[in-house]
């Protein structure tokens, strides 16, 4: 096999993501995985294959080391405790700090040594390897609540991670700022490197040199930093594999015109970059990178052959078994799939430029492979993907280069000969001060698009394997050509009628914390009711962090209205953003708040909108604006979809919920519960009248407001609602057909069951099974006719 390690890097990557979806126990996968060493020893034995064996003993470890990667505080969670331990990592925001803590010891007991995020809400400093005590109560990371957000959660498990705390200044003493040699070379590397280039350097260009060399993008403004993302630079400003490519290679040529021998040469520049990893906190990528260049050289020195893909599935091997949820790190999969596309595509990519193989060339098949494997990957997680991208790589990737071996010449200057740094300084200046002048020259043209799923990915690759003819269809039979052909007309034909009769709409209930944002996607576009936003000034932005990234996710681009059901910030904060980054027709309100600056459509009571066919709006209240009350006029809204209602009201109380319940006098199917639950609103008489069959509230964790009401919940318990919230639940979906309507939530409390998995799912295996059943007869039928047809011509 070329590539022995490949299969068995799949078969560890399905064991981790299938652990970390379903239920599986330790003491199961251990017997499973001791039944399958016992078939591979048999097979060594008495000769037999042993290689798919492995895989599945892979596939085995990979459930195996997800499980056991687990906290071992879990008994201490949501609970007061007193912890001492070790600052081993110092993170600074714009609004406090936030320290990783390796704890050794809880209430005053001794553990093994294991991190935790801790969150200081003050200006507190704390030095690297300080030792400290604190107490707090220790808390479960958040994951995302909303479908393809950011999953903190899962980025803090990626460090092994998997507590977090915040506390006051005040609970916590520093027991002794006297860190450990490792810590004082650390803490000393990185204030020596600020300081360097802060001394010869301008401000902007001492913050893009130093987070290039310490591999932290917290010195450079949110501005900067998401140009170079948006002209798919990002990887400049993170230590990378081209940083370490650039740096050994740079290392290798110096110490070759020094006179030293070749493996000599190879190790003294392997051990540089295993020390310059271990001063900047060997991020994945730099282990990555120093993994691969190690087998590489390794192999050079011994005379082996060396297998780029082969070397790239071990060091993903190890640091998967050092740690599975590296697997679901942004940087990680970013450096993987990188460096697999630069291996992989690029001969193939210079087959399009034959017979030009200069370097330049070379260099523009190398950066169109880079792109093409991260195209899918960026467009997931960023929704966002630069058309030119290649040239801004082709022109600032060599400057850059200059920049860092400059930048590194200062810094090893300083600890040897530091009077240089007075010359190279402003030389070092001048290059990145070209480099700012030409980031901001490139026209930052971007192209904005949904997050793909797994089958556009898988199509995704299917069409760049044929374009590239890394499989040519040319080489296929004449008669499975034309199979293939018939068969993606058949089921394009059976897709578009499928889509044409499709008349079914959806709400999504987005989980915005404390406030409302509810989606509705008919046939005729898409429409927003409120825009969340953050009730108390200068905290997480919600617009800009979850209802504009999952609209953007969903690939809403245009909003045919934003209904706004009052002007409270929690409801409406958004809408300047929304505006300023998606098409939007109309803002709809009930009223114009005072020195409002968008414009606004005015409805009124019993004013109608028809969102597309079967798809009715009629506005229910207000029917005046005099209220000194701004929650009593809230935009109150029917919307009616065949024989199915949905009633949105707002944040309405209970001096209005007998006029809206008497105006409409019916049973309503699903109710957006006023006021977040609070108990100023849902009266007995409202829900008597109303008897609605499904609840939804919108609503914070933890609020300050105590929202929802267990009295509210409590009323809704006695009429026999279902009650969904999105504070437990996270976002509610709600699938309309004209028949029927069914309820997803995203967040559910355990693992999924197999077994049950399979059984929810049964509609859909079937599907799948008698399709790929279809497809293979089809085929098959297809071509013994046209085989019988040319036999009747002959």
């Amino acid at each position: 096999m070329v590539n022995p390690f490949s299969p068995l890097l799949i078969a560890l990557i399905l064991g981790i993501i299938t652990a970390y979806y379903f239920q599986f126990t330790m003491a199961f996968t251990i017997i499973i995985l001791g039944f399958f060493i016992c078939i591979f020893v048999y097979n060594i034995i008495f000769g037999k294959k042993i290689s798919y064996i492995l895989i599945f003993i892979l596939f085995t470890i990979g459930i195996l080391v997800t499980l056991s990667s687990k906290s071992g505080l879990e008994t201490y969670l949501n609970k007061r405790i007193e912890c001492s331990g070790t600052v081993d990592r110092v993170i600074k925001t714009s609004t406090n700090a936030k320290y990783v803590i390796k704890v050794n010891s809880i209430n005053k007991n001794h553990i093994n040594i294991e991190k935790i995020m801790l969150n200081i809400v003050s200006n507190k400093d704390l030095n690297l390897g300080d030792k400290i005590y604190f107490n707090g109560v220790l808390k479960e990371p958040m994951a995302n609540t909303n479908p393809k957000l950011f999953n903190y959660k899962l980025n803090l498990m990626s460090q092994r991670i998997y507590t977090t705390m915040t506390i006051k200044d005040y609970q916590i003493r520093v027991i002794s700022s006297n860190p450990s040699l490792k810590y004082r070379i650390k803490a000393n590397f990185k204030k020596n490197v600020e300081n360097l280039f802060n001394q010869h350097l301008s401000k902007d260009n001492s913050q893009i040199i130093t987070s290039i060399i310490l591999g932290e993008s917290s010195y450079i403004d949110e501005d900067t930093l998401s140009l170079y993302r948006e002209l798919g630079l990002a990887h400049i400003l993170a230590v990378s594999g081209l940083h370490i490519g650039i740096i050994t290679g740079f290392l290798i040529f110096i110490f070759s015109r020094l006179g030293i021998k070749r493996k000599i040469n190879i190790c003294l520049s392997l051990s540089i970059m295993w020390i310059y990893g271990f001063l900047i906190g060997y991020p994945p990528s730099i282990l990555r990178a120093s993994i691969m260049f190690s087998v590489l050289f390794y192999s050079s020195i011994i005379h082996e052959p060396y297998n780029s893909i082969n070397t790239l599935s071990v060091g993903c091997l190890i640091l998967l078994l050092i740690n599975p949820y590296y697997l679901f790190n942004i940087g990680f999969q970013l450096s993987f799939i990188a460096a697999f596309s630069i291996v992989y595509f690029t001969p193939y990519i210079k087959r399009l430029f034959y017979p030009y193989n200069s370097k330049v060339f070379v260099t523009i098949a190398a950066l169109f492979a880079v792109n093409i494997g991260l195209f899918p990957v960026q467009a997931y997680y960023f929704n966002r993907v630069g058309l030119l991208t290649i040239l801004a790589n082709l022109i600032l990737v060599p400057i850059f280069s200059i920049s860092l071996i400059l930048g590194l010449i200062m810094v090893v200057f300083f600890y040897t000969i530091p009077f240089m740094n007075i010359i190279l300084g402003p030389i070092l200046n001048i290059i990145l001060f070209f480099q700012n002048f030409i980031l901001k020259i490139i026209p930052n043209i971007t192209l904005k698009i949904f997050s793909p799923g797994l089958i556009q990915i898988v199509l995704y690759f299917s069409l760049i394997i044929m374009i590239l003819k890394i499989v040519n269809i040319e080489n296929f039979e004449k008669h499975f050509k034309s199979a293939i052909l018939v068969y993606i007309i058949f089921f394009t034909i059976v897709n578009s009628i499928s889509f044409y009769m499709d008349k079914s709409i959806e709400l999504h209930f987005i989980d915005v914390g404390q406030g409302d944002s509810i989606l509705i996607r008919t046939q005729n576009g898409d429409y927003l009711m409120d825009t969340g936003g953050s009730p108390i000034e200068n905290s997480f932005d919600i617009s800009k962090n979850i209802t504009l990234p999952y609209l953007e996710k969903l690939g809403v681009n245009r909003l045919k209205a934003i209904f706004i059901s009052h002007f409270h910030d929690d409801h409406s904060q958004g809408v300047p953003l929304l505006a300023a980054n998606l098409k939007v027709d109309n803002i709809v309100g009930s009223y114009i708040p005072k020195d409002y600056q968008l414009p606004i459509v005015v409805l009124k009571q019993y004013d109608e909108i028809m969102l597309d066919k079967n798809t009715k709006l009629t506005i229910i209240w207000p029917n005046t604006i005099n209220s000194n009350n701004e929650n009593n006029i809230s935009l109150v809204a029917l919307l009616t979809y065949f024989n199915r209602s949905v009633l949105f009201t707002g944040d309405i109380e209970r001096e209005v919920e007998p006029l809206v319940a008497d105006m409409l006098n019916r049973d309503i199917e699903i109710l957006k519960i006023p006021h977040h639950g609070s108990s100023t609103s849902s009266t007995d008489y409202f829900l008597n009248k109303l008897r609605p069959a499904v609840g939804i509230i919108s609503v914070g964790r933890n609020n300050l407001y105590n929202h929802p009401s267990s009295e509210v919940v409590t009323r809704y318990e006695e009429i026999d609602s279902q009650i969904y919230r999105t504070d437990k639940n996270g976002l509610v979906k709600i699938n309309f057909n004209k028949e029927e309507y069914n309820i997803e939530t995203f967040i559910n409390e355990d693992k999924i069951n197999i077994i049950e998995f399979i059984k929810n799912n049964m509609i859909r295996v079937y599907f799948y099974l008698l399709h790929l059943i279809f497809s293979y007869v089809f085929l098959k039928i297809y071509i013994s006719i046209i085989e019988e047809l040319e036999i009747i011509e002959l």
